[in-house]
């Protein structure tokens, strides 16, 4: 991939992108990058890129997945220039297929590995092929029957296997995404919450957390101050051994800070811990504005 191509960018500390080309939350990877904390590896697409996208005019999908390993998973994030205007959801485990599945049994175990495939398989069939959500059953049990069951399923609604190749689940990703921010009910949203009608998005890939594994491992958001009264309070949430914001509940949600009233991360790893004060504190004296963390842990690494 190259450095400097304006469309299809690895963001780096130097790279040539901004707010305005790429979106909002491009740009803030980039702030952060620059700031030396530990974001994943990403490559931004530009507004130009998803608009060609949206056209029928693919990226080439090799270059993108050249700036990471062949074994990352991938998720995909909407970057419009302003936040408050939304955007497509966002797809996570892009390159889960049955290969990986059998390496990450080993690795994180059997239902741990079912839930990543499935929520995947879930995701790709509800928002990328526009399957019957009904067809996939989200409160079920996480385990290889039950991934057994979602791929027969889309399937028997496709006529075809589940897509195994990397290279086409991020291409049909980035295509229904593009298309979903162009269609009439997206942009009579986004104009409704003050955007204007050729408000423009970007796209982001990016190397995954797994947030899964034998220890300390999960995800959580941190913020050091008030949203509502400005003053200095820790809040926020950990789930443990979880992927997204409403993976877990009830004995894996964990308190941030040492609490009477149960397990916190503090508690459990207490470096890591520290360095999301550190890193607060950090993006606030150099950012100039108070910064909610959204992070995980892997074996304990932030």
């Amino acid at each position: 991939m190259q450095q400097n191509d304006p469309n299809i960018t690895l963001i780096t500390a130097t790279a040539p992108l901004s707010a305005a080309t790429h979106g909002g939350r491009a740009k803030c990877l980039q702030r952060l990058i620059r700031l030396d904390l530990p974001v994943p590896c990403t490559v931004a697409l530009s507004f130009d890129a998803v608009h060609a996208i949206a056209a029928g005019n693919m990226p080439d999908m090799q270059a993108i997945l050249t700036a990471f390993d062949t074994d990352d998973l991938l998720c995909v994030r909407p970057s419009s220039e302003d936040p408050d205007w939304g955007g497509p959801r966002a797809i996570l485990n892009i390159g889960m297929n049955d290969n990986r599945y059998q390496a990450l049994r080993s690795q994180l175990g059997h239902e741990a590995a079912a839930g990543l495939y499935i929520r995947f398989v879930q995701s790709y069939a509800v928002h990328v092929a526009r399957l019957d959500p009904d067809m996939f059953d989200t409160s079920a049990a996480f385990g290889p029957q039950e991934l057994a069951q979602a791929l027969q399923a889309y399937e028997a609604e496709t006529e075809e296997e589940f897509p195994q190749d990397p290279a086409v689940q991020l291409a049909e990703v980035l295509r229904s995404m593009a298309r979903a921010w162009e269609g009439v009910t997206a942009r009579l949203l986004r104009q409704a919450k003050g955007a204007p009608v050729d408000a423009k998005l970007g796209l982001v890939v990016q190397k995954m957390a797994l947030s899964l594994g034998q220890g300390a491992s999960g995800s959580g958001v941190f913020q050091m101050v008030s949203s509502v009264t400005g003053l200095p309070k820790l809040t926020g949430h950990y789930f443990n051994q979880s992927q997204g914001r409403k993976a877990a509940q009830g004995e894996q949600t964990l308190y941030l800070e040492r609490d009477p009233r149960g397990p916190s991360l503090e508690d459990l790893v207490p470096e890591a811990f520290e360095a999301l004060k550190q890193h607060s504190v950090l993006m606030r004296s150099r950012l100039r504005e108070e910064m909610q963390i959204e992070f995980m842990l892997q074996d304990g690494k932030l």
